[in-house]
């Protein structure tokens, strides 16, 4: 089976190294390109074509929702995952209106980040479930 391409954008190198050390641990992902900026993570979604594209919502110069319009413009088979430790739900739909089919906290557990990637891959939309507990007001404060 071929391996599922993940690209990663976010401008914290150790979150970058925990998700690649996270994603490339499971063998049905390959990490093919980190990226630091949003108009990074636009140049290499165009030049590498990755099937996902895990989003930071903050990022330096074009920020990832901005980003995110633009890789559905330039790589349009790519599929995107929003990331950020915003749980507000504002935050998810920002970037679910510029294409993204799904959305996670970085509270979110391994087994989460890998389940999102699946199910986003597969063309579904994915909410995390810390925010779909506050959204239902099962939340802790």
């Amino acid at each position: 089976m071929e391996k599922i391409t993940v690209l990663i954008a976010d401008d914290h190198q150790m979150a970058r190294q925990a998700l690649v050390f996270v994603i490339n641990n499971d063998g049905r992902f390959h990490v093919i390109a980190e990226c630091k900026s949003g108009e990074e993570a636009i140049e290499k979604s165009r030049q590498l074509q990755p099937a996902i594209v895990i989003m930071d919502i903050n990022l330096p110069g074009y920020d990832g929702i901005e980003a995110t319009g633009q890789i559905r413009e330039l790589s349009p088979g790519s599929k995107i995952l929003g990331i950020s430790m915003h749980t507000q739900p504002s935050y998810a739909q920002s970037i679910m209106k510029k294409g993204a089919l799904g959305y996670i906290t970085k509270n979110s557990p391994r087994d989460e980040i890998l389940k999102a990637i699946l199910e986003v891959y597969e063309g579904r939309k994915y909410v995390c479930e810390e925010i779909k507990n506050i959204l239902s007001g099962n939340h802790e404060v």
